[in-house]
């Protein structure tokens, strides 16, 4: 967060030493005045809790013009059960004539380097209510989130019980989502490669004040990358320069630690991973750095498991977190993910598994998986087809049907998958019949709640970039990250049913994604749209169809099919 500026109000704890009082006098008036002038011109407005454990001070160490009195309690409050209390209690005023949202910053009592699980709470006769999810700042010297209206008091907590790190991957050079940035505790931009000289190489993401804690990700996935990453395992010289590299690396200023991504690695250079990893893990310790890795799913092959060039028993041991990739198929997901967990879990504990969450939905036919956005799902499903040949003229009758979804050419329709637990259709087309799985955010509950019955220790987002293609996963999320439970739910199958909509003339609308429509008596373009949901938002396609006049004689295109905006 940017430093404190003249016009910051700091919350001052009770008892605070009394300060000259005619000095004092003409400096509140002069805040006043200031402050009236600022609520002309600024919104929403920064609370500042006190410095140094609740002191209100400035960072020069002066008392700031207008503040206000605050801190009924000049210890730590007792947390209800499940809760531990990294702040003291700060009386809140209004500011007059302003309206939120505010934005709250309390300093703690202890500066604090895990980010997780924490929020800003109010007490009304010590009766807590959770106010918004908040993140360090200042160094982990104070904690910082967004509340629309203005309690009367705040603090901060962090949740104890059934505790949940939820943590998300930035692509190099994309913009985060600011929902996701409010919500995570760990930032994970994809900045660095491994190069074949030991070193790493990239850029930085710039990140807005407001986040988590950041630790970056070295990643092989590139063929060449994969190849240097092999090459500096199979060199102890080079081992080692890659290992003060990236002790280096972690230590660069707004860094935790790091995360090592390397999933395509040699399965003969199993020993050597280890190792480097034993040896880097020692040396970020050493450093007060955390160190993440990232590990591809275990493969199993009829009783027996490989697990590549990985072992799973000393990454438990070394590693801070272990992310788990997970099965990309949805037809087999909970399956797959269910069998390997079990097997992992002999090897190290599941608190440390970190379960990485795709935004993507897929396409599965003969010639294999295709990932894609739910945009491209939901266009797919709203495709529409005008069956009618001949030319459409004043009171004639068009058959018109959703391509991908007319149940009579053998497609399945918009429908629950009890397997994938994940909206679907299916379809013939390219190879025979294919499949679409369209990934939401209930899908998401479903693969939050296996996490939470097995035991993991959080969620990772693999792309939190903001898109408006992918789905919205953050209010699940954020429920999982408050309460370490999920509600799970099927979509209204009424939802599911694509519905049609006509600009002029009537229509019979089919029960099986089809619809005869009974064209206008007068000629002219006419609008006929396609509207399918995937139980959380609708999609909409359209075909403008022209009217002929009867007498024109020559046959014309039926319709050409344009997406609304």
């Amino acid at each position: 967060m940017s430093e404190q500026g003249p016009f910051d109000r700091i919350l001052e704890p009770q008892g605070a030493v009394s300060r000259d009082k005619t000095a004092r006098g003409i400096l509140i008036g002069m805040g006043v005045l200031g402050a009236l002038l600022l609520l002309l011109v600024l919104s929403p407005f920064d609370i500042l809790g006190g410095g140094d454990g609740g002191g209100g001070v400035t960072p020069d160490g002066t008392q700031q013009p207008g503040s206000t009195a605050a801190g009924t309690n000049l210890r730590a409050p007792r947390a209800p059960e499940g809760l531990e209390s990294l702040s003291r209690v700060f009386d809140l005023k209004k500011p007059d004539g302003s309206n939120g949202p505010y934005n709250l910053t309390v300093n703690l009592l202890q500066p604090a380097s895990d980010g997780r699980n924490l929020a800003l709470y109010t007490s009304d006769d010590g009766k807590w209510e959770r106010l918004s999810n908040a993140t360090l700042v200042n160094n982990g010297t104070a904690a910082s989130g967004q509340v629309e209206d203005m309690p009367e008091n705040v603090a901060v907590l962090r949740r104890t019980e059934n505790a949940t790190v939820i943590s998300g991957a930035l692509p190099a050079g994309a913009q985060a989502d600011p929902e996701a940035l409010s919500l995570l505790a760990i930032v994970s931009p994809v900045d660095y490669i491994p190069m074949p000289d030991g070193t790493v190489s990239g850029t930085p993401t710039t990140l807005p004040d407001e986040h988590g804690s950041v630790a970056p990700v070295v990643r092989a996935s590139a063929q060449k990358d994969v190849d240097a990453a092999n090459a500096i395992l199979g060199s102890p010289g080079l081992q080692e320069a890659h290992i003060n590299a990236l002790v280096q690396l972690s230590l660069q200023p707004g860094y935790t630690g790091i995360e090592i991504d390397y999933q395509r690695l040699n399965p003969a250079r199993k020993a050597d991973f280890t190792s480097f990893i034993t040896v880097l893990s020692d040396r970020l310790r050493q450093s007060g750095r955390t160190l993440t890795v990232t590990l591809p799913l275990p493969a199993k092959n009829g009783v027996s498991w490989d697990t590549g060039a990985y072992d799973w028993e000393e990454m438990g041991r070394r590693a801070d977190v272990v992310k788990l990739m997970a099965e990309p198929d949805p037809s087999i997901y909970h399956q797959r993910m269910e069998e390997a967990l079990n097997f992992l879990k002999p090897k190290l504990p599941l608190t440390k598994v970190v379960l990485v969450v795709t935004r993507q939905s897929y396409e599965k036919g003969t010639d294999g998986l295709r990932a894609m956005s739910l945009g491209e799902g939901l266009t797919l499903a709203s495709t529409i087809e005008v069956r009618t040949t001949s030319a459409i003229t004043p009171n004639s009758s068009v058959i018109i049907v959703g391509k991908n979804i007319f149940q009579d050419d053998g497609a399945s329709g918009l429908r629950w998958d009890e397997e994938a637990s994940a909206v679907a259709f299916s379809y013939p087309g390219r190879g025979g019949q294919r499949t679409v799985w369209l990934e939401n955010s209930l899908s998401l509950a479903f693969r939050l709640d296996l996490a939470r019955r097995l035991g993991l220790g959080g969620i990772a987002v693999g792309d939190i970039s903001l898109n408006d293609q992918a789905p919205a996963f953050w209010a699940p999320l954020r429920t999982y990250a408050e309460s370490g439970n999920v509600p799970l739910a099927q979509p209204n199958g009424v939802m599911l049913r694509p519905t049609w909509q006509i600009q002029a003339g009537g229509s019979e609308p089919g029960t099986k994604g089809n619809i005869v429509w009974k064209a206008p008596a007068q000629p002219g373009a006419y609008d006929v749209s396609l509207i399918v949901s995937d139980g959380v938002i609708r999609a909409m396609q359209k075909i403008v169809l022209d009217v002929r006049p009867a007498a024109s004689g020559s046959p014309v295109p039926a319709g050409t099919p344009a997406v609304r905006p």
